[in-house]
């Protein structure tokens, strides 16, 4: 498995700027997250850099991924482009980084959320929702996320769901299932 310095080499060479600051951002939340849950920090790190690797992808190079490593997508990852680069990258880190079958799915579901998440899944999705970079969040969430990570999952839930609502937006399953469990 590649050393955090390489892969936030790699990640930097990959992404726009700001698509990059905003993994930083993520390093930095998860780890502020991970160091009060006792999650292993060199782990959380890894994947927070790498989370958004295939986030910048063209339609192009997604379809070609699609299909070179055969990754089905269901009905709303059809309709949501935006839903791909979590499949794809967790794809990503499991065959060209080698991530454990927890960190793969740390990046895999941390658009999305899902029901009965390990810890490392929720830092991750939580830090990607959180990170300082993205001003839209209530404050208040950090606080909540740090005082009980299961009522941060649910605060973070309900808001994803009501933007998707607002914005007339596909609803992945999985966000209404991460909802319905830690509700």
């Amino acid at each position: 498995m590649r050393t955090y310095e390489e892969l936030y080499e790699i990640v930097k060479q990959k992404l726009s700027e700001k698509r990059f600051r905003h993994c930083i951002g993520v390093v930095k939340r998860a780890i502020e997250y991970a160091k009060i849950y006792n999650v292993d920090i060199e782990m959380v790190q890894k994947v927070a850099i790498i989370h958004d690797i295939a986030k910048e992808f063209t339609d192009e190079e997604n379809k070609v991924y699609i299909e070179k490593y055969n990754i089905e997508l269901d009905h709303i990852e059809k309709l949501n482009k935006n839903l791909l680069h979590a499949k794809i990258g967790a794809n990503i880190c499991k065959n060209e980084y080698g991530f454990t079958d927890d960190m793969v799915n740390a990046v895999r579901f941390h658009t999305t959320g899902r029901e009965d998440m390990s810890i490392l899944e929720k830092i991750i999705y939580l830090a990607d929702a959180t990170e300082e970079n993205k001003i839209y969040i209530p404050n208040n969430f950090i606080d909540i996320i740090k005082q009980d990570i299961d009522k941060g999952m649910v605060e973070v839930s309900r808001y994803v769901l009501t933007e998707l609502l607002k914005d007339n937006k596909y609803i992945h399953e999985n966000t209404i299932k991460c909802y319905n469990f830690y509700k």
